[in-house]
């Protein structure tokens, strides 16, 4: 108890600092010569999710997520619970979560890798469970008026003009795509195939 006593005002102090508080927009072309590596923390730097985050989050907005806790962890990769209830055998890893730097788990790591690589984003187009979350958040849309239902969800913000005249465009396009490959429920299909592009997008994955 002595120790969160002494804790808390600390974290306080930090977090309600200027420089914690910081932008992550880097527009200060002055500041951006003088230190263009963000050595003096003049703004925020970008932080990508960790691998369980990303992933507990597509979980969370789509609706999937298992809430249950406690009990015993699982290889399943399709399983619905938290990234945390992950049991790990080496010779069983699952690929999303090496994609996005899951840590090696037989050795102590300090801080972890945080890399940009292009199968991340193929990851997001193509993995099963990008597409079921996508398709789980595209059914609770009935309407073209729910669209900032869906930015608010993903992104925690709602749309703006030039987001949702672009947003309507694509989704009239998907629609009309998924009816000449003759899709069942193409609006439905349209609507998740938009879904998954809000999934893929960086602010989604990127703390702000």
């Amino acid at each position: 108890v002595p120790n969160q006593v002494l804790l808390k005002p600390m974290h306080k102090h930090i977090m309600t600092s200027e420089t914690y508080m910081q932008s992550n927009r880097s527009d200060d072309d002055a500041r951006a010569k003088i230190d263009p590596d963000n050595l003096l923390w003049w703004h925020r730097a970008p932080r990508r999710l960790e691998a369980e985050s990303i992933r507990d989050s597509m979980l969370v907005v789509s609706g999937l997520l298992d809430g249950r806790m406690y009990g015993p962890g699982t290889l399943d990769q399709n399983m619905k619970r938290r990234s945390v209830y992950f049991f790990i055998k080496r010779s069983q890893l699952i690929p999303m979560m090496m994609l996005f730097d899951w840590p090696e788990h037989l050795v102590s790591i300090g801080q972890r890798q945080s890399t940009t690589i292009a199968p991340q984003a193929l990851a997001f187009m193509n993995n099963p469970l990008a597409r079921s979350a996508a398709e789980s958040l595209a059914k609770e849309i009935s309407d073209i008026g729910q669209l900032d239902k869906v930015f608010m969800k993903v992104l925690s913000r709602q749309a703006t003009e030039s987001e949702r005249q672009a947003a309507l465009r694509f989704i009239a396009r998907a629609e009309q795509t998924r009816k000449e490959q003759n899709a069942n429920e193409p609006d439905k299909m349209a609507w998740a195939d938009f879904c998954q592009i809000l999934l893929c997008c960086n602010e989604f994955i990127y703390v702000d």
